[in-house]
């Protein structure tokens, strides 16, 4: 019996080919899953870099029509196109008089990437009185 034991222990030298195949296989399996985790963290972090940036971009054109005085803002009016930077697009303003005293600007911006929606905000801009108490 004992000499069973050691020809059973002879034959066991190191790892068999099932043993390497299943290891690669559990490899491959977890490298993949991390694969795919972290390709769509790259795609969402890229996604709310484009968002931020959109968002910037609009805020800077809604504070210079702002700082327009009133009388100027027609002289605004029509389309800009950016091809640089991270955010190339077409920018679109629109002055419409509502009344003597009443404007309403409209900011149309469209990306060039089609991917991205375009957004529209609409400004109310008044004139200001003649008389600084009121």
């Amino acid at each position: 019996m004992t000499t069973d034991l050691k020809r059973t222990r002879g034959m066991r030298r190191g790892a068999g080919l099932i043993e390497v195949l299943l290891a690669i296989t559990i490899f491959a399996l977890i490298a993949t899953s991390h694969a795919a985790v972290t390709l769509r963290y790259a795609t969402r972090v890229k996604d709310v870099k484009t968002g931020a940036t959109r968002s910037a971009a609009l805020q800077e054109h809604i504070v210079r029509l702002s700082s327009v005085p009133f009388d100027s803002l027609p002289g605004r009016a029509g389309c800009v196109t950016t091809t640089t930077g991270d955010l190339p697009n077409q920018r679109c303003i629109i002055v419409t008089d509502v009344s003597t005293v009443k404007r309403t600007v409209t900011l149309i911006f469209r990306p060039t990437r089609t991917s991205i929606k375009p957004d529209t905000i609409f400004m109310t801009r008044t004139k200001s009185s003649a008389n600084p108490l009121i």
